[in-house]
This record gives structure tokens, C-alpha cells and sequence, in this order.
């Protein structure tokens, strides 16, 4: 009989000793300190992690507003801080800083703005499918950094902004599950629907991604959505858990329509900035003159023969087509070249796009070769506080933004809108929670259709009817509204969120 199956007996060698006997693999000297080099930092992290998390306080009335993007080109984030300072709520702004903050923000004692580390340039000459999992890898240690080692406390609430959603969604999760903090998401749109257009739906790629963003994103403490199409569909789609309201956008106080001097200005120190410049028919005069404003006995008047001026707002992603506007001014160009009639003249243009992104430089060389006689086109890129002054010296407001999953609202509409501004918008989904066809706007499918909105509305521009009745709609006593109440961010934000989710009352 085998001794080694008596009971109770055991050879004093070991059958198998991985140290010594292993002639077809890797020796044992060499396999042990692998094993412990690839363990033991994640062990060691993990132990200071759930030390750092339990060790320190936990307090309330604080926050966290996480945004994996620009700071500065995230509208709706910064609002949700300044709403949660404004109810003394301590806050802390992550993001990256690539441009400048609102000034409210930036001069706030209760905010304070911590901006993530930037990937080394050298990553951004790597193709796409590389660049992007190391930047995620990036990323997630310097959101875990920033959260965890640099904030002080564990805060009562965590705000982010969903997309982007790898890796905002499942780095959440984890942080919540080690600090107890309560999870917002701020539903702005689909993840996965955005890579989509770069990749296609049939992509393992998009449909790892959907995969991730439905089980990172079905539990949270609650849910806010920027429209009611796009509560309607998760709820069902992803039987999402926990509180779900919709949280409409609204313009905060800073858009409103911008005083006459203030107009003066601000023409006087952004056109002649302008590259190319203006051509003599439409370039400043003088300190008094600019192609909108002048001053004449000390009073500063708009010009009878100003051109309109149209403004749009892009991050110059694939979901917004500005061949179409290119389409629309053509047709409007042409309108102008065949108009012999004194009674329905059309203005000159001066189109202003705000915004930077990689399709720029694109749109602008298509630009450079229309030859047209009374439109200028020009990009470029504002501070905030420039941005809401143009805002509101504006005639008309364009929106090419078409939204990759139908369910979401474009912010620079609601921009708009504080600034007393009619919008021309492109048509999709739920663009009808917005935009009111011929009240406040209009709906167009294509660039043609564009042009013609644009010939209607500003005939017999500056004192065009048709323009006139779609800018009252913005006076408080015409508001008709029984689904959507119009009203300041602040109110909006109070109502929905503070009293409905975060007040005393509902911890």
C-alpha cells in the first residue's frame, strides 16, 4: 500500500514545492516577486484607502461637483455649485481647467475649484483607441487622488455630470461605497450614444460602453434629467434606482439682455479683434462709430443701418452640422442679390460662432471660400462674461445641435432664452420641450429651410415683425407655459432639487 494514503501520515518533503519544482515554467525565486509585485501595491492601496475614508470626518452641507471635462465649457455643473453655495453647502469643483470659471465661482468662500491633473502631451500623438484607455487610466487616479487624499472630508453629496461615463460612473460607485457619500447623477445625455457616432452602434467597443454606463448608472441616491424624454426612456430602459426628477435647464441671472453702452463696449473691444478683420463696409469708424452702435451727443444709440447679428454656440462635435448653416446662407446671399423691393429689404449679416473644437478649422476653411457680398461669418472664443454680453446684443440665435441620443436639450439654447434671444433650431426628438414653433423660435430640417426662417424673420430688419413678436414671448406676463414654468435657474434649482432632494426634510 501507498504510505502516503495511511491515515495520519505526512511525508516530511512536500510533493510539490513551487519554489524548487517547477521545470517548465518561470523558476520560483522569479514567480514569487511577480506575484508580489502585482499584488501588493493594489493591497497596500486598498488599505490606505478604507484607512483614509474611515479615519476622517464625515460632514454635512458638503459636495463634491465632479465634471471629467472643461470646467468652464460645463454650464450646467457650475450652476449646480453656485445653487448649492448659495445654501451654504461647502462644494468642491473638479474638473479640468482649461478655461476660465464663471467670476462668481472663482470669488465664492464656499467653492473651492480643484482642477485634474492633464495626461502629458506626448499622449495626445497616440491613435484614439490607445490615447483613450491610458487617459482613462489617468483620469481615475486623479479623481481617486483629488476625492479621497486632498478633500478633507467625506462629503454628504456627490454631483456628476453623465457623459461622459467611463470612467465618471463606476468611479463614483466606488468612491461612494468606501465614504458613504450620496450619488447625483446629472443625466445630460448617453455615453455610449456619443461614441457611437465616432464608432458606430455595432461597435464592441459603444456596446462595452452601454454595458457599463446601465450598470454603473441604474442606483444612485438620485437622478436628474435635462429632459422629460430622457427620464421616460432610462427609467424604462435601465429600471434606474432611486429619486428621478427632471431638472430642465434655465438661464442663470448673468443673461439678459445687454444695455446699449454696454453694446458699445463691448463691439469696441471684440471687433476689431477679429481675424481676418472686418471688411471697410462693415469695420469700425471711430471710437464713437461701431457697425451697430454710435454715440452722438453723448448718448450711445443703435444705428438705423446696423446689420443683424446672429450668434451660435458650439463645442464643434459631430452632432452639429454647420454645412447646413453654410446651405442657409447661401440661400439667404442670394435672397439679397435678387431683392429689388424697398419694402421688404433684408439686413446685412455678421454671424459670430463662440466655441472651440476640432471641427473649427474645418468650418472656417469652408468659409474662406464663399464670396459673399453682405454676410461676414467669424469664430471665436469668449470669456463667460463676454460670452452672455454678446449674448444679449444679439438679433437671432442659431442651434445646429441635434442631440446623439434624441433625448437631450442643447444649454445654449436656454442661454438664449435669459437673453430675450428667438432661436432658429434644428429639429429632433424632444427639441419641442424648448423651442415653441413660432413663439419663441423655429424648427428647421434642413439648411434651405434654414435660409428661408432666416429671410422671414429678418425682413425688413431693424424693425422686423415677425422678429419683434418672437422676442416678446420673452416678456414675463406673455409666459403660456402650463407643462414647462419658465423661471430662473435659481428658482428652477431651489424647487426641484433642494426642496425635493437635498433640504433638511428629505435626509
Amino acid at each position: 500500500m501507498d504510505p502516503f494514503h495511511l491515515p495520519g501520515f505526512f511525508p516530511s518533503k512536500p510533493l510539490y514545492n513551487p519554489l524548487e519544482d517547477n521545470p517548465k515554467g518561470l523558476p520560483g525565486h522569479i514567480i514569487l516577486p511577480i506575484f508580489l509585485a502585482s499584488v501588493a501595491p493594489w493591497t497596500l492601496f486598498f488599505v490606505l484607502l478604507i484607512r483614509r475614508t474611515t479615519l476622517r470626518p464625515s460632514k454635512r452641507n458638503t459636495a463634491i461637483v465632479l465634471v471629467l471635462g472643461d470646467i468652464g465649457r460645463s454650464p450646467r455643473m457650475m450652476y449646480h455649485t453656485s445653487s448649492l453655495s448659495k445654501h451654504n453647502i461647502e462644494t468642491w469643483l473638479i474638473g479640468y481647467g482649461e478655461t476660465t470659471p464663471i467670476q462668481n465661482l472663482i470669488e465664492d468662500k464656499n467653492v473651492h475649484i480643484l482642477p485634474l491633473d492633464e495626461p502629458v502631451k506626448l499622449l495626445s500623438n497616440l491613435p484614439w483607441i490607445f490615447r483613450a484607455p491610458i487617459r482613462i487610466l489617468y483620469q481615475i487616479y486623479s479623481i481617486i487622488n483629488i476625492i479621497i487624499w486632498k478633500i478633507p472630508y467625506n462629503t454628504e453629496y456627490i454631483f456628476i455630470q453623465n457623459p461622459p461615463s467611463i470612467p465618471t460612473l463606476a468611479i463614483s460607485q466606488f468612491i461612494i461605497l468606501n465614504t458613504g457619500s450620496k450619488l447625483i447623477i446629472d443625466w445630460h445625455n448617453t455615453g455610449y450614444s456619443l461614441l457611437s457616432m465616432r464608432l458606430g452602434m455595432r461597435s464592441p467597443i459603444v456596446k462595452f460602453a452601454k454595458w457599463i454606463e446601465k450598470t454603473f448608472g441604474q442606483t444612485a441616491y438620485a437622478h436628474l434629467f435635462v429632459t422629460k424624454a430622457m427620464k421616460d426612456y432610462l427609467v424604462k430602459e435601465w429600471e434606474l434606482i432611486g429619486r428621478k426628477v427632471v431638472l430642465h435647464d434655465r438661464p442663470p441671472s448673468q443673461f439678459k439682455r445687454t444695455p446699449i453702452s454696454d453694446q458699445h463696449d463691448l463691439f469696441n473691444r471684440i471687433l476689431p479683434s477679429l481675424e481676418p478683420p472686418l471688411p471697410p463696409s462693415m469695420s469700425i469708424q471711430s471710437d464713437d462709430f461701431t457697425p451697430f452702435t454710435q454715440i452722438k451727443s453723448d448718448i450711445v444709440t443703435l444705428r438705423e443701418d446696423r446689420p443683424a447679428l446672429v450668434i451660435s454656440s458650439t463645442s464643434w462635435t459631430a452632432d452639429e452640422d454647420f454645412s447646413l448653416l453654410i446651405t442657409a446662407l447661401d440661400r439667404y446671399q442670394e435672397s439679397l442679390n435678387n431683392s429689388n423691393s424697398a419694402e421688404n429689404k433684408l439686413p446685412k449679416l455678421i454671424v459670430i460662432i463662440t466655441g472651440k473644437g476640432s471641427l473649427r478649422s474645418e468650418f472656417e476653411n469652408e468659409i474662406s471660400k464663399k464670396n459673399w457680398k453682405d454676410i461676414i461669418v467669424k469664430c471665436v472664443f469668449l470669456t463667460s462674461k463676454d460670452y452672455s454680453l454678446l449674448l444679449g446684443s444679439s438679433n437671432l440665435g442659431i442651434s445646429l445641435h441635434t442631440s446623439s441620443s434624441g433625448m437631450d436639450l442643447p444649454m445654449k439654447i436656454v442661454d438664449m432664452f435669459g437673453s430675450e434671444l428667438p432661436v432658429l433650431s434644428k429639429k429632433f426628438n424632444c427639441i419641442n420641450e424648448l423651442i415653441k414653433n413660432d413663439k419663441n423660435g423655429k424648427i428647421f430640417e434642413n439648411g434651405e429651410e434654414m435660409g428661408k426662417q432666416l429671410i422671414d424673420v429678418l425682413t425688413n430688419f431693424p424693425k422686423s415683425e415677425k422678429l419683434d413678436k418672437l422676442s416678446k414671448y420673452f416678456n414675463k406676463s406673455s409666459f403660456d407655459d402650463t407643462n414647462n414654468d419658465w423661471s430662473s435657474w435659481d428658482e428652477n434649482w431651489d424647487k426641484v432639487v433642494f426642496n425635493g432632494l437635498i433640504s433638511d426634510s428629505n435626509r
